[in-house]
């Protein structure tokens, strides 16, 4: 009686799945070929997607730099409908983002306050503005505290703090969002963000003013 040799075992095991995976692949030949087509398509999908995409925020950036040149150049009116037409056509973009903050401030030089940050609302929050956020919500913050609603432009502003990751952009805006609660008549507020930007490390480089503004919150009046 003859034993079988352990490399021809396993030779011949070996053999058997490349047969069944040859006789696999010809059973599903079809479902093969429609999966490499299905594959196919996503990817000329998707690059076509990413294509696209590019070419819409390079279009963006020209139709920007154009307005800007009409800002630069004196020409409001014109640079106005330009900023309009950036904004309404590429919106989804930063460069829609950065035209609806300059069309902002163009309503806030106009004294119309309110258009300005009703336009700012509309993209605070979005995808294409992920990058400036805390600087559209600042901006909001700025037309509020020109109509004199400070307690909502303190809100902005501490808005805008927790939008940036920057040390010093963070302690800008809440030093920003003290001053307003406290011209709002909120001192307890006001205290509550000068006494954490004193002590947090954080905030050191508005602590100087942090120091003064807490004791003039803190100061009693003199009596007569």
């Amino acid at each position: 009686m003859t034993s079988t040799r352990p490399d021809a075992v396993a030779q011949s095991a070996a053999a058997d799945r490349a047969q069944t995976f040859l006789d696999w692949t010809r059973i599903n030949a079809k479902l093969l070929t429609t999966g490499a087509v299905v594959v196919a398509v996503a990817a000329a999908g998707y690059w076509f997607y990413l294509r696209s995409t590019q070419i819409q925020a390079a279009n963006a950036e020209r139709a920007l730099m154009t307005a800007k040149q009409s800002m630069t150049a004196g020409n409001m009116p014109l640079a106005q409908k330009d900023l309009q037409n950036v904004y309404a056509k590429y919106g989804s973009t930063s460069a829609g983002v950065q035209a609806a903050m300059l069309l902002a401030q163009v309503d806030y030089d106009s004294g119309k306050y309110q258009d300005g940050i009703s336009l700012l609302e509309k993209v605070a929050g979005s995808s294409a503005a992920s990058g400036i956020q805390a600087t559209v919500r600042s901006l909001i913050g700025d037309g509020y505290a020109q109509m004199r609603k400070l307690a909502e432009a303190g809100k902005a502003y501490e808005d805008a703090a927790n939008e940036t990751t920057f040390e010093t952009e963070k302690a800008f805006q809440l030093a920003k969002a003290a001053r307003a609660y406290a011209g709002a008549g909120n001192t307890a507020k006001a205290k509550e963000i000068w006494t954490r930007l004193l002590s947090d490390s954080s905030g050191q480089s508005m602590a100087s003013e942090a120091r003064v503004r807490l004791g003039e919150l803190e100061a009693t009046p003199a009596k007569r």
